[in-house]
Formats: structure tokens, sequence, C-alpha cells
């Protein structure tokens, strides 16, 4: 299922048009409404477009709605516009602003709807107060009224009605009868008549459920449900993502898991609600470290790979010098010494040619590594000094700004400038092996192409498709592609192609 909601996520843009292209033609019922009551409806929708997706979009079309039905002097139209705000002041965390407006809203003669979603917005604003204070006695206070609210809901819905089953599920969640809760969401989730955004609140809550009794698994899926299902509906003021990245982060999928609760900030952020905002803080920076001590750790095994192989480098040039020596004391003929001697120079063109590789990209990677470590320090002391002070809107801010691409293109910017100092001549012999109109020019003369960069890899002896995909942030398919498609431009055979890149002679060790 992890594979499906990675599936949904690179697809989330679709969902994201359908909804503003929903807004746009709201918003121009809006400007063409020629009478406060059509002005009133068009802003009213847009109110519930918005709610889910951006609270302060949200926030002004509920106020401007609220406008209009003033003057047009309709209850009913007061309490749904009321109703709105209520619904934004909740979503932010702003729980007595909510209450100050809710108190003022007056049911009296209002449409059964209209009644409908009061006591549905009281019951939740207690509800979510309760989940935000848990200190006793006022939790329960705040879920008794809740209920007593829901109870008052419940007698106005049809029985069995979808939004009946919500009501139940939902006070029997709060109310701790956590069994009778999954089995009315249970319900509720093979009803066909299910939207989106019911299905991922529904989920959200089973997985909360199931996460409580530690049954991961289910938690888990019915979290990717949930998450799924805010994806559909391009809602933005979720939890499901970040309550899944946790699990991720206990499993040790360390990767996916800061992957997700990015995309958590993210919506968080273009919702724009504090709350959600803290509860995502709160969690980015526990996995950052984990996962910045798990690149520590490949950075000390690269270390020491690159270390075992200095060792062997000088081993072996120990070895080629006594079988020099001993090559020398054999030398019987004139044809088996010149032989010989062509045979040794060429070996030692190639050991001097990997020695100065191996000096080169050793001194390149211990740069990396101490510019990485300074990154990181001055990075632990911002985060120390900002939380210090409070400033928690700047340290988000700061992990914003963080920008992996650029990191990314800086250490491939270092890696061709390193290459091209060894093989100045590579990208002259490269377009030698096409013709003239299929000649690579790069941007800048110091860089490479894409292409140009996986046949580089190749001339240093890596080979394996794997390792050139890891490094170039590339899909196997992706590398294999590129390669077919440049061996099948050039002049000589795709056989013979990699033989002529290794043929490309490096700069002579001074």
């Amino acid at each position: 299922m992890l594979v499906q909601l990675d599936t949904h996520l690179a697809n989330s843009k679709q969902y994201i048009d359908r909804k503003e292209k929903q807004i746009a033609e709201w918003r121009r019922k809006l400007g063409e409404a020629v009478s406060d009551e059509k002005r009133y409806e068009a802003s009213i929708h847009l109110f519930d477009e918005y709610k889910s997706y951006k609270y302060d979009s949200a926030y002004t079309y509920a106020n401007r709605s609220l406008h209009l039905a003033e003057k047009l002097h309709n209850r009913g139209y007061v309490a749904e516009a009321n109703g709105g705000i209520v619904f934004c002041l909740l979503s932010s965390g702003l729980f007595k602003e909510a209450f100050d407006v809710i108190s003022r809203i007056d049911i009296t003669d209002v449409s059964l709807s209209s009644r409908i979603a009061y006591y549905s917005l009281y019951s939740r604003l207690y509800y979510d107060i309760a989940d935000y204070n848990h200190e006793a006695p006022f939790q329960n206070e705040y879920i008794e009224k809740g209920s007593l609210y829901t109870d008052s809901l419940l007698r106005l819905l049809p029985e069995k009605s979808l939004k009946w089953w919500y009501s139940v599920g939902q006070k029997q969640m709060k109310e701790r009868q956590y069994d009778a809760s999954i089995s009315s969401f249970s319900t509720l989730l093979q009803r066909k008549d299910l939207d989106p955004h019911t299905e991922a609140i529904v989920s959200s809550s089973l997985g909360w459920m199931y996460y409580g009794r530690n049954d991961k698994e289910l938690a888990m899926t019915y979290l990717i449900r949930a998450a799924i299902g805010d994806i559909r509906s391009a809602t933005k003021e979720t939890t499901a993502l970040r309550v899944l990245a946790g699990l991720l982060y206990e499993r040790g999928d360390i990767n996916r898991a800061n992957n997700y609760v990015r995309l958590a900030l993210e919506d968080a952020n273009f919702y724009n609600a504090r709350h959600r905002k803290i509860e995502v803080g709160s969690i980015l920076p526990i996995i950052e470290q984990d996962r910045f001590d798990i690149v520590k750790k490949q950075r000390n095994v690269l270390i020491g790979f690159a270390s075992l192989v200095s060792l062997l480098f000088i081993l072996l040039l120990i070895a080629t010098l006594i079988i020099y020596k001993q090559v020398k004391k054999l030398r019987t003929a004139r044809h088996t010494i010149e032989e010989r001697n062509q045979q040794l120079q060429q070996t030692n063109n190639q050991l001097s040619e990997a020695n100065n590789i191996k000096d080169e990209y050793i001194g390149y990677s211990f740069y990396l590594n101490s510019e990485y470590i300074d990154k990181m320090e001055t990075l632990y002391k911002m985060i120390n000094r900002k939380i210090a002070a409070r400033q928690y809107d700047d340290l988000r801010t700061s992990f914003k700004e963080a920008d992996l691409n650029k990191e990314r293109d800086n250490m491939y910017a270092s890696f061709d400038e390193t290459f091209l100092k060894l093989f100045p001549g590579f990208i002259a012999a490269y377009n030698k092996l096409f013709p003239a109109e299929e000649h690579t020019r790069s941007d800048n003369e110091k860089s490479l192409t894409s292409e140009m960069r996986i046949f580089a890899l190749i001339r240093l002896g890596i080979c394996e498709t794997e390792r050139i995909a890891k490094f170039l942030n590339y899909s196997i398919h992706t590398i294999n592609t590129y390669k077919t498609r440049v061996k099948n431009k050039s002049l000589v055979s795709n056989e013979q192609f990699e033989a002529k890149i290794m043929e490309i002679a490096a700069v002579a060790p001074q």
C-alpha cells in the first residue's frame, strides 16, 4: 500500500488542479453575480471549497458570507456563515474564539441542515478541546459535553445514514468505546456513497485506535488509506501523513518517514494552521537527526573503504616493484627484455593514472566531509540558538529553505571539476565518437552533461549501473536508457563504445 500512496503523492497535482478549477468556477460566478442572494451562494460555496484546503481563504469567504447574510436579514444564512467562521477558528486551534462565535449563533426557526451543522460544530469543538487538554477532570467534562451535543445531532439525522454512522462512531471513540467505534466506522467505510474526504477522516480515526491497541500493521493500513483520501480530496488540513511518518520512523524506514513528514509540513504551511505546523515540527527534527546519523555512518564506511583501497594500492605498487626487480634479473634475451619493459611500462602508466585519480578523489572526499560537518555544525548552532530564543517560526523557515537539490548540484559541480582536472581532454575525445551534428556542448566548459557524467563514472571504473544510478539520483532504467541512446548516436559500434571511453587518457601526474 505504500507504493499506492507514493503513486498518489506523485499524481497529487491532478487533484489540486481539479480543486483549483472548481474554485475558479465559483469565483467567476461570484464576479458575475447581480444580487446579494447570488453573491452569498457563491461566497458560501467558496468557503466550502477552501475550508480544508486553505485556512486564510476559507476564513475570508466565511466572513464575506456573514456580511452578505446580515445584509439579506436571513437568519439561516447568518447561522450558516457563523458556522463557517467557527469551523475556521476550530481548525486553527483558536478554541476560545470559536466558543465566542458559536455562542452567538441563533438556531431559532432555521432549517434542519443549519441545526445539524450547529450541533455537529458544537460536538467537534468540545471533542477537539478534549484532545488538546488532557488534564483531569477537564478532559472528561469536555467529552461529556461533546457527547450531549452529539446526542442532539443524532436525533436530527436519519438513522443509519452516512452522517449518522459517522457521528455514532465519533462519539464511541471519544468515550473510549473502541470496539464499538471500530465496528461503526468499519460499517461506514463499506458505504459506496462515501466521499474521499469523509473516508480519509474515518480511516484516520481507525488508524489512531489501532495504533493505541499496538496493532501497528492495521494502524498503518488505515493511515495509508486516510492519506490517499486526503490526496484525492485535495485536503491540506490533515494528520494522517504526519502520524504515518512517525510509524515508519519507528519501523526504521527513515528516508520514507523523512519524505512524508516534509510533505506533511508543506501541507501545514499551505493550509496555514499554526497548531498543525507545531505538530509536524515536533517530529521533523527527530527524524532528521536519525537520518543524519545514518549518513554519518555511511560516510565513515566510505572513509574506511577509501583507506583500504589506498593500502591495496600501496601493496600493489610494492608487489609491482618486486616483480619488476625479478624481471630485470631474469632477462635472457633482448626480445624478452623489450617485451617485458613494454608490459611494465603500460602497467606503471595505469597505476600512475589510478594513483593520481585516487589522490584527487580522496582529497575531494575529505573536503566534502569537512564541508558537510561544518554545515551541520552551523545548522545545529542555529537550531539551538533559535530554540533558546523560542523563534519557532524562523526555525521552521530555516528548514523550508534547506535545498537538497542545490547541495546535489554542488556535489555534481565538484565532481565535474575534479574529473576534468584529471581528464582535461575528456569532452573533446568524447565528441570525436559522434558525428559533428551530434556533438554535445555543456553550458559550462567546466561541467559535464548528464550523459557525459555517466560515461565519466565508467571511465573511473564505476561500471555497475546500480552504483551509477545511486550517485546521479536516477533510476536504473533511466541510466540504461541514456546509455543506449548515446551509443546509438555514436560512430562506433555499441559493443566498442565503452572500450573507446576507457581509452581516453588522463593528465600525466606531476
